[in-house]
């Protein structure tokens, strides 16, 4: 059981990993998420596929109930044939001959259909549980990028104040130049030191755009990207492993396939069904101007009951198909039960790892621009050399992007730990 102050955090973790504050530009990861549901491609896809399975559901189940039909005919007769009768005279074939049909069908017993039937039924809900599970890849995928534009955003800003950094030292140099208190080659150095800062910013905001597209793409909504949202994490521990492992019921990917073995397993046994006789009553009404040896009499009816029962080389090859089908649908379902397990548990031991990863890159940071700045004003008094400051700068830099990219792998991680154990992020 998860304390109450396990469940406090996760609920505040929840609110975390769906908004980013109010006041900065970027949209709430929520938006980015319920864009998706409609505007994803993947999602709309997952729908229509349920409807079909849906449907086909349907027309198995009205196969199991009566059924009507309607013909009407005419035939124009080259002669017409009549013989008399009764001091009358009978038409067998008149030149203009019309018939109606209606036939009533009523299956009474066909246990292969019942069985397909339930079949169908079960293979929607395999296509409804396929449609959650499809929803759940897609939050997936639009956290990670969305994640990944705030990363991006934070490393576009970080080359910025890295490129002024450079041109105030290129300036401070120049002056100490002038002065005669270095060499030319240091000018050099400084000013080669801000031409590698514009191609780190030029490629900083190739990659926020294209991030920034993908998200789009993904969810049919635009990013702002005036500023970069504050992404902070409390650096908590996760709940134990086994908090995040649900019922496999509650797992859409290992629901689907479930029903997926099952549906296959009424399919066989149907298949072995068709070994047994079907049963059908009809009920047919006709209505002819040709009553032929019935005269008076153009409205007649006939009640048929039929047993059919067919048997072939195909009977017997079909039954083997269908049970080779269900051992692939009970392969599939242990695959997909180990590949959902497997996720869950590479997810929570990601989540530890980028615990890690954040902690450690949150004291490099700190510690590279504490050392970034004592080795300017070192610098600037002549107590260390160029290359000292600007490999201590060079690393200040690369502290951040490793800090800012740390703690964006981390919010995400914990946003795909959840949602690998069946959890959407727009859930309470």
């Amino acid at each position: 059981m998860v304390s109450s102050r396990s469940a406090l955090r996760a609920g505040a973790l929840a609110a975390a990993l769906l908004a980013a504050p109010r006041a900065q530009a970027l949209q709430p990861l929520a938006e980015f998420l319920q864009s998706a549901r409609t505007a994803s491609p993947d999602n709309r896809e997952a729908r229509a596929s349920t409807e079909v399975s849906r449907a086909q559901a349907s027309a198995a189940t009205s196969r199991l109930l009566p059924g009507i039909s309607l013909r009407g005919t005419y035939a124009r007769n080259q002669y017409e044939v009549s013989e008399p009768a009764g001091g009358g005279t009978l038409t067998l074939a008149p030149a203009n001959q019309l018939d109606a049909y209606a036939v009533l069908t009523v299956p009474l017993f066909d246990a292969a259909s019942f069985v397909r039937a339930r079949a169908a039924s079960g293979s929607a809900r395999a296509a409804e549980a396929s449609q959650q599970d499809a929803a759940l890849q897609v939050e997936g995928a639009v956290a990670q990028a969305y994640y990944q534009v705030i990363a991006d955003l934070g490393l576009v800003d970080s080359s910025r104040r890295a490129l002024e950094v450079a041109r105030a030292n290129l300036t401070l140099t120049e002056h100490q130049r002038a002065s005669g208190a270095v060499a030319g080659l240091d000018v050099d150095r400084a000013r080669a030191e801000v031409e590698r800062q514009v191609q780190q910013l030029a490629s900083a905001e190739l990659g926020l755009r294209l991030d920034a597209r993908a998200l789009t793409s993904r969810t049919g909504l635009a990013p702002d990207l005036a500023a970069a949202p504050a992404l902070e994490d409390d650096l908590h521990e996760e709940a134990p492993l086994e908090a995040f492992v649900p019922p496999d019921t509650e797992l859409p990917a290992l629901a689907a396939a479930a029903e997926a073995r099952r549906a296959q397993e009424q399919q066989a046994r149907a298949q072995r069904l068709t070994l047994v006789p079907a049963l059908t009553g009809s009920l047919a009404e006709h209505g002819t101007n040709a009553p032929g040896l019935v005269p008076g009499h153009t409205w007649s009816y006939q009640g048929v009951l039929a047993l059919t029962w067919s048997f072939d080389g195909s009977t017997l090859a079909g039954i083997r198909a269908e049970d080779a089908r269900l051992a692939v649908a009970s392969a599939r379902e242990e695959r997909t039960r180990l590949a959902v397990h497997d996720a869950i548990h590479r997810a929570w031991s990601t989540v530890q790892t980028d615990l890690a990863r954040s902690r450690s890159a949150r004291a490099q940071a700190e510690v590279s621009a504490r050392a970034a700045g004592l080795a300017r004003d070192r610098y600037r008094v002549g107590a260390s050399t160029q290359l000292d400051l600007l490999q201590a700068q060079r690393d200040a830099f690369a502290a951040d992007v490793n800090r800012i990219q740390a703690d964006a792998d981390l919010v995400n991680g914990r946003a795909q730990l959840r949602l690998a154990a069946g959890r959407s992020l727009l859930d309470r």
